[in-house]
């Protein structure tokens, strides 16, 4: 080879291995950013994806994934933005990756749930398994080689062989809107915005099926800073039903929004007011076991025609929230839930009981009181003013804390 053609070859490749030292970064971030995108299952979009080589970060810009068929929005879960970082678990970007400390900004989650009862979040199980891999059934008969061993099928990929994810996520600045359809006559919209949470979840080694799913946070209703909403929720998606703890601590939210949960159950109308305190609704396979205890505020409301008497104590609704109120102005009532979600049994909590209780003394009590006047004075205590003190020692020990 002549002088001259080796020193040309020597130089091209010289300035080749240059522009690659050069742009080395931008050549890992563009085969990255291919990589990734051929990883993702069909119901995962990107818009863009940014790599950090140097830092060792990624970042998603666009983060989508659709929903199931048959609901109302196009996508479950929409995010700004999806930041975290990564290490090689090779030479190359090809040989898989492990996530660190991912954080999701500005998200959107729409929950649905139909007529029927269905809840888009449990029919997500459905679209992932419908999208993971397909494992390589094993062949009808085995060939053998000359040797006679049996050749090997190509093991399936799994997802988790090529990127490792985390189990805790961080969550910024989101939102959440609860879609219902579900016995009411229209769909009922209620948002909490400006969320701030830790979510944990467990996927199988395929990411192919949620294991378990957990969530802590702080929100808004509606964006509005002075209704705020604190939850520990838990969920068990591999249950036959609905199998769920949630915790929600509550302070100063606005009950009209919440009236097509409570209106049929509730002799009141509420026209305004706001209610604290905190409710627990636990589920397993479709029974409900709830205990809950709310204190209604600045409250204003009216009686549904046909409950103007209560149908046990003959007494109207409003004189009946007296004996709910406190010194503050407060009505405070607790209850409970238990059954079947689709026929739920209520019983009123202890607190509720003992509101009643002293309300049934006091009618008891005056009834005594008008049946004594009417038998006259003999100056004798009759059967009916001794059963008065026993009644009155009674209401004395519900009055005492």
């Amino acid at each position: 080879m002549p002088k001259r053609t080796l020193l040309i070859i020597i130089s091209i490749a010289a300035i080749i291995a240059l522009a690659v030292f050069i742009y080395r970064f931008q050549i890992i971030r563009y085969s990255a950013e291919v990589f990734i995108r051929k990883s993702l299952p069909s119901y995962v979009k990107v818009d863009s994806i940014n790599f950090d080589a140097r830092g060792s970060r990624v970042t998603l810009s666009g983060f989508k994934i659709s929903a199931p068929r048959g609901f109302s929005d196009d996508y479950i879960l929409e995010i700004g933005e999806v930041s975290c970082r990564y290490k090689l678990r090779g030479k190359n970007i090809t040989e898989g990756f492990e996530i660190f400390e991912p954080v999701f900004k500005k998200f959107l989650l729409n929950i649905e749930r139909l007529e029927d009862g269905c809840l888009n979040l449990n029919e997500m199980s459905s679209l992932i398994k419908g999208n993971a891999p397909a494992e390589n059934p094993p062949p009808a008969s085995a060939p053998s080689t000359e040797e006679g061993a049996v050749k090997k099928q190509p093991a399936a990929v799994k997802l988790s062989d090529i990127i490792k994810l985390p189990e805790n996520y961080s969550l910024k600045n989101g939102t959440i809107i609860f879609l219902d359809r579900y016995g009411l006559s229209r769909p009922h919209i209620i948002s909490f915005e400006n969320i701030n949470a830790s979510l944990f979840i467990k996927l199988d080694d395929n990411y192919s099926k949620i294991l378990s799913l957990s969530s802590q946070g702080q929100g808004e209703i509606g964006g509005n800073r002075s209704e705020i909403v604190r939850w520990n929720t838990s969920l068990n998606p591999t249950a036959p039903k609905l199998t769920m703890s949630n915790r929600f601590d509550v302070y100063n939210v606005k009950i009209k929004p919440f009236e097509p949960y409570y209106d049929k159950y509730s002799p009141l109308v509420f026209t305004d007011g706001t209610f604290s305190g905190l409710l627990i609704f636990d589920f397993d396979n479709g029974n409900i076991g709830s205990s809950n205890e709310i204190r209604l505020s600045n409250f204003r409301f009216y009686v549904k025609p046909g409950q103007e008497n209560a149908q046990f104590w003959q007494t109207s609704v409003p004189e009946l929230v007296k004996y709910f109120s406190t010194p503050y102005g407060e009505i405070v009532f607790d209850f409970k839930i238990k059954g079947d979600m689709k026929n739920p049994v209520f019983y009123l909590g202890p607190k509720s009981k003992e509101a009643l209780t002293a309300l049934a003394v006091d009618k008891i009590s005056a009834a005594i009181q008008d049946m004594s006047k009417s038998s006259g004075n003999t100056g004798k205590k009759t059967d009916l003013e001794k059963a008065k003190q026993y009644i009155d020692m009674f209401k004395g020990v519900l009055n005492k804390k």
